[in-house]
């Protein structure tokens, strides 16, 4: 019993500790990528004509940040399920034209030596279709990056 209670001790002890470790905290603001050394910020989400552009800024905390590949060369039939956009319990596939979507092909990470002098390591921007004007919010899905978002969207 005293083997249980000691046991029992230390995993609440280790839970608040993780759950108070600034790495691990959850941030509607900003989402992790895989490494956990890089951030996904939302920049804006701006609706106009018919079209939703996002647009998305990766940062680091981490010195000696070597970059990350998040996504390379998504076939087209695949890219729906890959990069896409939830407004409210609808997802949206990105902006098609010219046979290919309006998106970057590749999304690389650049290194970081001091992330204190300028913390950016990259940055992203698509394209959507918009959703109905009474949709405020959109969350953006992509590889190896946490859901990003909710981002609010302004009109124009």
């Amino acid at each position: 019993m005293k083997l249980r209670t000691t046991f029992l001790s230390l995993s609440f002890l280790t839970l608040a500790a993780v759950a108070s470790s600034p790495a691990l905290a959850l941030n509607a603001e900003q989402a992790p990528t895989a490494s956990g050394h890089a951030y996904a910020e939302p920049y804006k989400a701006v609706r106009k004509d018919g079209v939703l552009h996002i647009e998305v800024r990766f940062v680091t905390d981490y010195p000696g940040y070597s970059g990350e590949l998040i996504y390379e060369d998504i076939p087209l039939e695949r890219i729906d399920g890959q990069i896409y956009a939830e407004f409210g319990d609808q997802s949206f596939s990105l902006l098609r034209q010219d046979g290919g979507v309006v998106a970057p092909d590749n999304l690389h990470l650049g290194f970081n030596y001091d992330p204190s002098k300028n913390p950016r390591v990259g940055s992203w921007k698509a394209d959507f279709v918009a959703p109905m004007h009474d949709v405020n919010e959109v969350t953006i899905f992509m590889p190896n990056v946490a859901p990003i978002g909710p981002i609010a969207i302004r009109d124009r």
